[in-house]
């Protein structure tokens, strides 16, 4: 499938973080039709291709009536890319490791509930749109993190958000696999606000840019492949040793050390 020969809407959920705008900007510059979704923060980006639409992605009512305006009808394809989530770190315990019982509410509700409501919601739009004739593809695009399949235990609960996500994405795509696919983006530490808040003494000298991660993931964004992939996104430090996400101590002397907490 060209997307030039299509007709594709890219819903973007964050696009005021630094990744989400520069999602915005390299897909406004394809001219690829782009949904900017914001809640109170402004989108520092102008383009004819964006359209902006404010709502709260964790609430099933404001997303109703942030999205009537759209008729989703019309497009052949809809691409749904969330690129929100808090992180925070949590050495709970070290080196007499709690087990970790609940994720966090702030982690879980920025992370999970923003992500399946919207996913719910074009899940229903969009089934019904099929159910009338027109097949309408939904491509479901997560930005997760290289070491959500390890889980390491500082950061565990943001992890495992991740993973949930992922889990919605997977069984969307076996309900519905003639229509809807998807993508999960899995990216080494990124240099943005909220990580350097989480982070401050971090040496970025092998972070990424919210740009480089942009750049290097669009052509699987856009591209036309079914069912779920996941592709991995880094900058090699020299320093990386094999086992390190399951290295406990090195995780904590070297997070703590990050964050400042020791």
């Amino acid at each position: 499938m060209n997307i030039k020969q299509i007709k594709t809407i890219v819903i973007v959920a964050g696009a005021a973080g630094e990744i989400g705008t520069q999602f915005c900007s390299v897909l406004a510059e394809k001219q690829i039709e782009t949904v900017a979704v914001l809640r109170n923060t402004p989108l520092l980006l102008t383009s004819p291709c964006i359209q902006i639409v404010r709502c709260d992605l964790s609430d099933a009512r404001s997303i109703e009536g942030s999205f009537k305006s759209i008729n989703f009808a019309q497009y052949d394809r809809v691409i749904f890319l969330h690129t929100i989530g808090v992180d925070k770190y949590d050495p709970r315990g070290y080196p007499t490791i709690q087990k970790m019982k609940t994720i966090d509410p702030d982690i879980y509700d920025t992370n999970v509930n923003t992500f399946k409501s919207p996913l719910r919601y074009l899940i229903n739009i969009l089934h019904a749109v099929c159910e009338s004739g027109k097949i309408v593809q939904l491509k479901v695009a997560l930005l997760g993190g290289i070491p959500d399949k390890y889980a390491p235990f500082v950061i565990e609960g943001f992890c495992e958000a991740k993973n949930l996500c992922r889990q919605y994405i997977q069984s969307a795509v076996g309900l519905y696999p003639n229509w809807v696919s998807g993508l999960s983006i899995n990216v080494s530490s990124t240099v943005t606000k909220s990580a350097l808040k989480v982070r401050p003494f971090a040496d970025l000298t092998y972070w990424l840019t919210p740009d480089e991660v942009a750049q290097r993931s669009v052509d699987a964004l856009l591209s036309d492949e079914v069912g779920f992939k996941e592709i991995e996104i880094f900058k090699h430090s020299p320093e990386f040793k094999a086992g390190y996400y399951k290295d406990n101590e090195a995780l904590y002397t070297k997070w703590s050390r990050e964050t400042g907490t020791n």
